[in-house]
């Protein structure tokens, strides 16, 4: 029913300054629930946040509110989605009066509820890396601890849960295993989660095989694979003998030849000339003796 006049003086009193044993958030939960005697628009409710009805829309509330930020909404626009209407330039006076409060609540219930996800995704995050490990008692401990933290109803308690029932038959749980599925295919609100656990069950459920001796398949080469790696686990290869120096003493021949050095090229001019002169000379009486 709507409020108008000294009913919504009232409210808006209680509003600015609230009674010590409740507290209260302006916030709009419906739009027929407080309307301007004016415009007969909705403007906001007084919300005593201790009530469990209250508690769970104001938190769908942050959830809209979030969802719309990650989405690039303009944040203005998201409060005034709350409020009734399209866009924050729409809001009347009075709703623009509480805007900013009721955007802070949404802002601080949202951030409330993302810390409190971080932490039940980090056990459930935390389970399926101990199940990739192998420590499957691990993880079931901490798929359960998730699962506490999250409840079963949402679609990640719905995962949680099918993890857990995996976790389950890897230690050898079966029957545990089998109850999870069916009460996540009796009870869980998502239809794909509910399908899923129902497929898990059925493959649970079927009859195993049995096989006679004669019917399995046997190969002497992989039988006897571990002898032969135990035979071959003591052969090392030998490494060549090092040969051992003799005393042999080096003669000063030997020892010339490792220290001799060429001699270098000269890069004097004079002493090339000089060459020359002295070659042509030992030529020339080379010939005369002939």
């Amino acid at each position: 029913m709507p409020l108008h006049g000294k009913a919504a003086n009232l409210c808006h009193s209680k509003l600015a300054s609230p009674p010590q044993s409740r507290v209260t958030v302006p916030i709009v939960l419906h739009p027929a629930l407080f309307r301007d005697s004016r415009q007969d628009a909705p403007v906001g409710v007084c919300l005593a946040t201790s009530g469990a009805g209250n508690s769970r829309k104001l938190s769908q509330a942050a959830r809209d509110y979030a969802a719309g930020v990650r989405k690039g909404i303009d944040e203005d626009d998201l409060v005034a989605l709350q409020l009734g209407k399209a866009r924050a330039e729409e809001l009347s006076i009075v709703q623009q009066k509480y805007k900013d409060k009721l955007k802070q609540r949404l802002i601080e219930e949202a951030e409330l509820q993302r810390r409190e996800q971080a932490a039940k995704s980090k056990q459930f995050s935390l389970g399926k890396l101990a199940y990739g490990k192998g420590l499957y008692s691990e993880s079931a401990r901490l798929f359960e601890v998730a699962l506490d933290k999250e409840g079963p109803f949402s679609k990640l308690g719905g995962e949680i849960q099918l993890w857990q029932a995996l976790a389950y038959q890897a230690c050898g749980r079966e029957q545990d295993c089998i109850e999870v599925y069916k009460t996540v295919e009796q009870t869980h609100p998502v239809t794909a989660i509910k399908k899923q656990a129902a497929e898990l069950r059925f493959i649970m459920e079927a009859p195993k095989l049995q096989l006679r001796p004669e019917e399995r398949i046997s190969l002497p080469l992989l039988d006897n694979l571990d002898r032969y790696k135990s035979d071959k686990s003591g052969v090392r290869p030998r490494l060549p003998p090092m040969k051992q120096k003799s005393n042999y003493k080096k003669t000063w021949e030997d020892e010339f030849l490792e220290n001799y050095k060429a001699p270098a090229l000269l890069s004097n001019k004079y002493v090339w000339v000089a060459s020359i002169v002295v070659g042509a000379g030992l030529a020339v009486y080379s010939a005369t003796l002939r």
